[in-house]
């Protein structure tokens, strides 16, 4: 059975103008592929575990070639879990509104923690890197206050990054659905909403997945 990860990154529960566009997607999506299973994973609400001083040593050794061992091991296995998670989806739905012109913290937590070599990633010759997870797709539902289109793109280190990491790890079919902008009158923010809601249904429907 099939299964979509749908990671949410806006704490902002119903009042999420972020959620009202992942929720037309997914309500199209499952009534267009209702054999498959649909996963949440609100960050707001997990408690993730840190990457500190325990932790982080975990990285080192499998950047250097070795597997984890003893205490090294036992700290990682929530992070592994959660890569596990991540790994073994089908179709990955990002719910993520824009913060400071990227991203919500949240969601860079759960990024620095799942993406780790060896498990998404492994270097090859010459120390190139190589993403483990080939032939995905991602959709990402973005929200954001201001308007990011011409002028102001270089302002937009959301799409960019989200791009550029999932990219790294071999999730290079991604589409963004954007909402926006969201704070430049309820008028312009209704129009501009119903627009990427519209969008999001759309696209559910004609996904191949």
């Amino acid at each position: 059975m099939k299964r979509l990860l749908h990671i949410i990154a806006s704490p902002r529960e119903d009042e999420s103008r972020t959620l009202q566009v992942a929720e037309a997607f997914l309500e199209a999506f499952v009534e267009t592929h209702p054999e498959w299973v649909i996963d949440e994973l609100d960050l707001g609400k997990e408690d993730l575990p840190s990457m500190n001083a325990k932790q982080v040593g975990g990285k080192y050794v499998l950047l250097s070639g070795k597997d984890l061992y003893g205490r090294l091991k036992e700290n990682w296995i929530e992070i592994v879990q959660h890569i596990d998670r991540f790994k073994t989806a089908d179709l990955y739905l990002i719910s993520t509104p824009m913060w400071n012109f990227s991203i919500p913290y949240m969601l860079k937590h759960y990024i620095d923690l799942i993406v780790q070599p060896r498990y998404l990633f492994r270097y090859v010759d010459k120390g190139k890197a190589v993403g483990l997870l080939q032939d995905k797709k991602m959709v990402v539902a973005a929200t954001r206050g201001g308007q990011y289109a011409g002028g102001s793109k270089d302002l937009d280190f959301q799409e960019p990054y989200l791009r550029t990491i999932f990219g790294f790890i071999g999730i290079s079919d991604i589409e963004f659905i954007k909402a926006e902008p969201m704070d430049m009158g309820v008028e312009i923010q209704k129009q501009k909403l119903e627009e990427a809601k519209t969008a999001a249904a759309e696209l559910a429907r004609r996904i191949d997945a």
